[in-house]
């Protein structure tokens, strides 16, 4: 991998190894923690989200910097805490088992403008 960021060289790029740890911590959390906010997806869908995912903040390390890179996940983690410890339970759904799952269909549909 590259030892300097693209757009930023006298910043470091994000090395393998980073990029390596956050696909393992994404795909724990994502398939393992948080499994139930998605069951209604197919497994292919939620494969190819989460390397779209990790393949962005990869490019986000390489080209701005491995700040710009952990700084995404901070922001990203930050959004899902308060997604899944505010959001979530001030509108009746557990926010670590996703129950009631048709009322948190209802909040996600509602979200994405698909509100029924």
């Amino acid at each position: 991998m590259l030892e300097q960021s693209i757009l930023f060289p006298s910043q470091p790029a994000a090395s393998l190894a980073e990029i390596l740890i956050v696909l393992l911590i994404a795909s724990l959390a994502y398939f393992v923690v948080f499994n139930n906010f998605e069951k209604h997806l197919p497994i292919k869908r939620r494969v190819i989200k989460l390397f779209v995912v990790v393949g962005i903040l990869a490019l986000i390390g390489i080209l701005f910097s491995r700040y710009a890179f952990w700084g995404v996940i901070a922001l990203m983690t930050l959004g899902q805490v308060y997604l899944h410890g505010w959001y979530f339970p001030k509108h009746g759904i557990n926010g670590l088992t996703a129950e009631p799952h048709d009322k948190y269909l209802k909040i996600i549909a509602k979200m994405k403008g698909n509100s029924t």
